[in-house]
């Protein structure tokens, strides 16, 4: 078992490579690769113990990649997905959301307060 940080890049390698090849590949299959990689299979089973344990983290930690190889749509944020009013392809929902927010932006009232007023000097 290895650091988060160094499991956490293995997994987004091996996921990449995967998408490469268009589907979740058993270990075997990962062996026979003929370019190269930027990660062994044995580093990997060294970090996780086991292969099946290593596809649990990438259907775990990145569902994108996961719903991209099983060939699924990837899957809507769950916080956006009632409040974005248009399609998801057209646009990122976080800029549809701060569009039409009516609320007036804190940060913009926080600055205005803040200013130097003639009457004060």
């Amino acid at each position: 078992m290895g650091s988060i940080r160094r499991r956490d890049v293995a997994i987004r390698t091996a996921a990449m490579v995967m998408l490469e090849e268009g589907k979740v590949l058993t270990k075997k299959e990962f062996d026979m690769i003929t370019r190269p990689t930027a990660v062994r299979s044995g580093n990997l089973m060294n970090l996780f113990g086991s292969w099946s344990r290593l596809v649990g983290f990438i259907e775990k930690d990145h569902p994108d990649i996961w719903a991209q190889l099983q060939g699924e749509p990837a899957p809507v944020e769950e916080e956006h997905a009632d409040e974005c009013p248009c399609d998801p392809c057209e646009c990122d929902p976080c800029e549809c959301i701060e569009e039409k927010s009516s609320e007036p932006d804190p940060l913009a009232a926080l600055a205005k307060a803040s200013e130097v007023k003639e009457d004060d000097e």
